[in-house]
């Protein structure tokens, strides 16, 4: 679709709701597509209509006040990234896991795997980079606690870099899908239903089996194994050697032995002293 004028933008999305419905039947409680929107996040933990047997899905064009990880925001408009929010209610009994984050990142892998892009990793805890470290979308798993008539619920939100990636001003390197090996980036239809499909997929997977359903590839998406790390808040170096296959914990080795790193406390790099 190269017209992304909102009129096409919203032509274009028409029958997605059928197609997902088709490959994942009762899986779905509502899609939303908006012009603009504050944060597809925000929309969903403030919504009445999440239920725990099927997930709500927000897609916006733009987001004015998007959130990333630890009070980050996250800059789309215009149809030059790809901005949505899945969510649903808990089950009874279910608690909101850390490691989510991780199997969200795996799912978003098999999107763009399926529709023949290549050449990008995953960064811990919450980031798909290019082999050089270039950002090209971020996860943000919030959960939202019970209220009377408002059960808890999560909601994953991912923002996709289609395009324009190295004018969005950031202070890092980003990239965007024409960075990347393999086919020309798909349409934004077809983008969208590959990456619903195998989230809800790999979201389904983990709540029944836990990181270990996803484990697999995310070791062989892995951007840091192997790697000298340094965490930015404290200046604390090691070898990154995987992630806990129960809590989704960052492993790094140091000289006094293994330590573990959660994602809500730290941000970590690749060292390069090269």
């Amino acid at each position: 679709m190269t017209d992304d004028s909102l009129i096409s933008w919203l032509t274009a999305l028409d029958a997605l709701p059928e197609r997902l419905e088709r490959e994942l039947p009762g899986r779905w409680s509502g899609l939303e597509f908006l012009p603009s929107v504050d944060s597809t996040n925000g929309r969903l933990l403030d919504s009445e209509e999440l239920v725990s047997y099927g997930f709500r899905v927000c897609v916006a064009r733009e987001q004015t006040a998007g959130r990333g990880r630890r009070g980050r925001s996250w800059v789309s408009s215009g149809g030059s990234g790809l901005t949505f929010s899945l969510a649903r209610a808990l089950v009874p009994g279910e608690a909101p896991a850390p490691a989510l984050t991780l199997a969200i990142g795996v799912g978003l892998a098999r999107g763009l795997f399926r529709c023949g892009l290549d050449g990008f990793g995953f960064k811990w805890p919450n980031d798909l980079v290019t082999r050089n470290g270039a950002k090209l979308a971020g996860i943000l798993v919030e959960a939202r606690p019970g209220a009377p008539g408002r059960p808890p619920a999560l909601v994953a939100g991912v923002g996709l870099n289609r395009r324009g990636a190295r004018g969005l001003g950031l202070d890092r390197a980003a990239a965007d899908l024409a960075d990347l090996g393999g086919e020309p980036a798909p349409d934004l239809p077809d983008l969208l239903y590959a990456i619903l499909v195998e989230l809800v997929s790999a979201w389904e997977a983990f709540a029944r089996e836990g990181l270990g359903s996803v484990l697999d590839d995310y070791r062989r998406l892995d951007h840091l194994f192997g790697q000298q790390v340094q965490v930015v808040e404290s200046g604390l170096e090691g070898i990154a050697e995987g992630v806990d296959p129960v809590d989704g914990a960052l492993l790094l080795r140091r000289p006094e032995g293994l330590q573990r790193l959660y994602s809500g406390d730290v941000s970590v790099r690749r060292v390069d002293r090269g």
